[in-house]
């Protein structure tokens, strides 16, 4: 290989490596949001079984012990911190049925946070994700 071939492979590989690297962070973005959006669906499910034979505040606390532990963010146990970092969990019985609403939008003080907390940007990449699960029959 002469150097004017070793010269084209390197200019293609600097023009190639950007929009590899790029195709990469989407897909681990888009896995992470995958991966979040199945946590927040399944605590909400725990949370409406729960709240179903237990009620409301029990169906609340068991969502909000799955989210603390699974995502390791002890913000979920208090309602007054839930809000100042952007976290909603609300568990609703009414009769024989059951409605959560669960979800995250990234505040300043989440970001911080997060940066406080060493975790990596990629996991800022959605800034919001909301589940409403309703179990239950009734109105």
């Amino acid at each position: 290989m002469n150097t004017s071939e070793q010269g084209v492979a390197l200019l293609e590989f600097c023009l190639v490596l950007p929009l590899l690297l790029l195709f990469v962070w989407g897909i681990l973005a888009f896995a992470l949001y995958v991966i979040e959006s199945h946590m927040l669906h399944f605590a909400a499910y725990v949370a409406a079984r729960t709240a179903l034979t237990d009620g409301s505040e029990a169906g609340e606390n068991a969502a909000a012990n799955f989210l603390a532990i699974s995502r390791r963010e002890l913000f979920w146990f208090s309602e007054p911190i839930r809000k100042l970092s952007g976290r909603q969990l609300k568990v609703e019985k009414r009769g024989k049925r059951v409605d959560v609403e669960i979800g995250r939008e990234e505040t300043r003080f989440a970001r911080f946070l997060a940066w406080v907390a060493g975790r990596p940007a990629l996991d800022q990449t959605f800034n919001q994700l909301f589940v409403a699960y309703a179990i239950g029959r009734g109105r």
